[in-house]
């Protein structure tokens, strides 16, 4: 397991004098994006904050958010995770995280809640999706203020290689798409992500991989064929390239609860 959700909801509304003080927090993780603003707790003081702040509370910790005198809308996801994942990302625990408008970040909510209430929960959509929001929400702060040519649709991009790593990629096609030069796509999506597309697409295939060799029996040739890989060879040397170990390997190590 990467990620599963226990629930979540998106664009909950509440009147202006809403008030969550939950003093010992959740067993588990809670994302939290609110979209309007908000007071909320943060080293031991209650401070307001701007629409689009995001909180990424650890488990059993406690969380306090509020309106602050307007109405309030807000998306969540509970989930569970192993904290060495969510610490791979580099995300500050309990720490509100005020995002640019113009980077729309309650899109991954909207992907992931689709997905969800899809059935996709336990999946490597569910997966890649999660590990494409947390990767983006870890980069977004670090970005300008004003907007990012193209990012909207750049997010867009970056979600549908993370909902379809098995696709055939191409960075021509993408540009194309966007009537833009292959050169200049390249650039601006280094920009945004500070990966290139090529990097999201293998880590997309690699994590899919691993959600199927964990969770089901298939062999390295069927994986290959379901990640995208023209060859079971070709998957296993971009496999062990990126996690260290041999496929099979792996899935010993998953199975036995120790990757």
């Amino acid at each position: 397991m990467m990620f599963r959700i226990i629930c979540m909801g998106l664009g909950y509304e509440h009147e202006s004098t809403f008030v969550i003080d939950r003093r010992e927090g959740y067993p588990h993780y809670l994302a939290l994006l609110v979209r309007t603003p908000c007071r909320l707790r943060f080293l031991d003081e209650i401070r307001s904050y701007p629409a689009n702040t995001f909180v990424l509370y650890d488990m059993n910790v406690p969380q306090y958010y509020a309106a602050d005198d307007v109405p309030y809308i807000d998306d969540w996801i509970q989930f569970e995770s192993e904290p060495k994942i969510i610490q791979s990302f580099g995300l500050p625990l309990n720490t509100p995280i005020p995002m640019p408008d113009w980077t729309h970040p309650e899109q991954y909510f909207s992907v992931i809640c689709s997905a969800f209430f899809r059935g996709f929960n336990n999946d490597a959509v569910i997966n890649s999706l999660f590990t494409a929001m947390l990767t983006d929400y870890s980069v977004i702060p670090l970005l300008p203020d004003k907007p990012m040519p193209y990012f909207g649709e750049l997010v867009a991009l970056r979600q549908q290689i993370a909902a379809m790593p098995q696709k055939k990629w191409s960075a021509q096609d993408a540009a194309d798409a966007l009537h833009i030069s292959v050169s200049y796509f390249h650039r601006i999506y280094h920009e945004a992500f500070r990966v290139s597309m090529t990097q999201d697409v293998i880590r997309s295939r690699i994590e899919a991989a691993k959600n199927l060799l964990q969770c089901t029996g298939l062999n390295a040739e069927e994986i290959a064929i379901r990640c995208g890989y023209a060859s079971p060879e070709h998957f296993s040397r971009q496999f062990k390239k990126y996690t260290g170990v041999s496929p099979d390997r792996w899935r010993r190590g998953a199975r036995a609860g120790i990757s």
